[in-house]
This record gives C-alpha cells, sequence and structure tokens, in this order.
C-alpha cells in the first residue's frame, strides 16, 4: 500500500511540473559564473603618455602549468578583441575565462592616466555589462568582449593556451605590449627560444621577474607596393588603411636551461668522440690483421 501511495505522488508531481504550475525553478548549474579580482595584478603601468598609443597597455602573465592570465589598460573603447591560441587537446573548452572589469565611462575620466592609477586599487564594478561572443574574419577567429558604452580602465581575463611553454600573441590594437615570465625563467637564447620581435628593452621587477616590453608591434608599411600605389590615387579616392601588426612569439625556459644543454652537449660531444676514436682504433687493428694476412698468404705462395 505504501508503496502504491509513493509511486502515485511521484506520478502526481511530475504532471503538475510538466504542465508548468512550477516554472520558477532553476537548475543549479545554470547560475551565473563568479568572478575572482584577486587573481589578477591591476598594474597601471603606462610606457609613455605621448605614444601613438596612448594608456593603452596589454601585459601577459606567462606560467609553464597553468593559463596565462591577461590584463588590459584601455582608453576610451567599447570592445576588445582577442585572437586565442587554438588547443587542439582540450576542444570545446571556455577559451577566456573569470573576465573581471575595472572601468569608468570613458568620456568623463579627465586624465586617462590618473584614472587608471586610481582604478588599480579600486574593487570590480559589478554593474558594467559586457557580451562575450565570437567572431570570424578572414579564417581567423577572435573572441570579442563588448561593453555598453565607451570605458577606461582595466579588463583582465584568463585564457587557456595549448600546453607546453611557447607564447604567441596576434595583435588586434595599438598598445604596448608587456609580457611577464615565471620567476626563475628566461627566453632569447637562439638555440632554445628566439624572441620575434625582438622586445624594445627588459626589466625585472620587485618578484625578480623578468620582463619583456614592446613600444609598438605595427608593421611598417610606408615602403610597400601597396603605399606607393595608395599616394598616387587622389586623395578622395584614397581608403582608409587597414592598422596591420606584427605577431608576437615567444618560447620561454629556465635560466638553468641554457647551462644544462650546454653540459648535456658535452657530454654528448665526448661521447661522440670515444665512439670515433674507439671506431678508428678498431679499424687500424683490422687494417694490421687484413696486411698480415696478405703477407702470410703471399708468402705461401711464393713456396
Amino acid at each position: 500500500m505504501r508503496k502504491q501511495v509513493v509511486v502515485l505522488f511521484l506520478i502526481l508531481t511530475s504532471a503538475i511540473y510538466l504542465s508548468g504550475c512550477i516554472d520558477d525553478i532553476v537548475p543549479v548549474d545554470e547560475a551565473a559564473e563568479t568572478t575572482n579580482a584577486s587573481e589578477y595584478i591591476l598594474d597601471p603601468f603606462i610606457a609613455n603618455d605621448s605614444c601613438e598609443c596612448g594608456i593603452n597597455t596589454t601585459t601577459f602573465y606567462l606560467s609553464p602549468d597553468s593559463p596565462v592570465k591577461a590584463v588590459y589598460v584601455f582608453e576610451n573603447v567599447n570592445r576588445l578583441e582577442v585572437v586565442p591560441l587554438e588547443d587542439i587537446t582540450n576542444p570545446g573548452s571556455d577559451v577566456l575565462s573569470n573576465i573581471v572589469i575595472v572601468a569608468k565611462p570613458g568620456g568623463n575620466n579627465g586624465n586617462p592616466a590618473s584614472t587608471v592609477r586610481q582604478l588599480s586599487t579600486s574593487d570590480p564594478m559589478d554593474s558594467i555589462d559586457y557580451t562575450l561572443s565570437e567572431e570570424s574574419e578572414s579564417g581567423q577567429t577572435k573572441q570579442v568582449i563588448s561593453f555598453n558604452q565607451s570605458l577606461t580602465g582595466f579588463v583582465a581575463y584568463t585564457m587557456e593556451v595549448p600546453m607546453g611553454q611557447d607564447f604567441m600573441y596576434v595583435p588586434s590594437h595599438l598598445s604596448t605590449v608587456r609580457v611577464v615570465l615565471p620567476e626563475g625563467y628566461t627566453t632569447g637564447n637562439q638555440f632554445i627560444g628566439k624572441v620575434e620581435p625582438a622586445p624594445d628593452y627588459r626589466y625585472f621587477d620587485e618578484q625578480g621577474r623578468e620582463v619583456l616590453v614592446w613600444n609598438n608591434l605595427r608593421q611598417d608599411t610606408s615602403s610597400s607596393l601597396s603605399s606607393l600605389a595608395k599616394g598616387l590615387l587622389p586623395s578622395d579616392e584614397e581608403e582608409e588603411e587597414e592598422i596591420k601588426f606584427k605577431t608576437l612569439y615567444l618560447k620561454f625556459y629556465s635560466e638553468d636551461a641554457p647551462r644544462n644543454l650546454l653540459i648535456g652537449t658535452s657530454i654528448l660531444g665526448a661521447g661522440v668522440l670515444l665512439v670515433i676514436g674507439n671506431f678508428l682504433r678498431n679499424r687500424r687493428k683490422l687494417n694490421e690483421t687484413i696486411r698480415i694476412a696478405e703477407e702470410e698468404w703471399k708468402k705461401d705462395k711464393k713456396r
């Protein structure tokens, strides 16, 4: 009897739910993603207030075994384009996560540099709305963070990248670019890991991490044939030229890697020399044995 009552109760509950009477139930896994601003360093680094890119600065904090942390300083923008690396080992994963925005409306900030310095000690502003979408152009997929107004301040996010110690950045806007290497790591050795293009300068931060800085990754197209042809056109027929950028690529490695490589190469070279020496010695012995055998054969033939 008790079993029949339980079955009847389950049937009635299911019927009521399907009829829409319990339409205010929300699955737990549909809750909004929470953000953690403490994962980021909102450093108001401004290379040069008078440079072409203004206060725009893009900083990447690299790690050998975790996702990249990216922090953008921007002035009066309403969207941010990110060209991520495709991780074929983990398809379908979220490329960008933990997006944190600390900013003010772009038209009411007075001195942008002062605004950014002030915001660097502020809390994330939950009232700032944004949308994350995906766009494709010329075969290239971009993640686009769009705001409901022009902003000045910080945008930070975590970006999944393929495993390994290779990093590539495809710029989409004018910006000073910084790459902060993990503590105890470096880059630039031509045998282990080149940096292309070469950074404008390097320094070490307060935590002893090596930092590489590029003031301008814009490509110089002033001497190209297309620029020459454009200069021959009447001014009213000229089209606005699309800004092109250099792709940044680097491979970072432990500071001990060059020394370990030298030691390993020396040991390998010594082993090769031993093998070659042993081969030459055995070949001489074999040649001597053949010579003696031939002399004995000639003596026996004369008899």
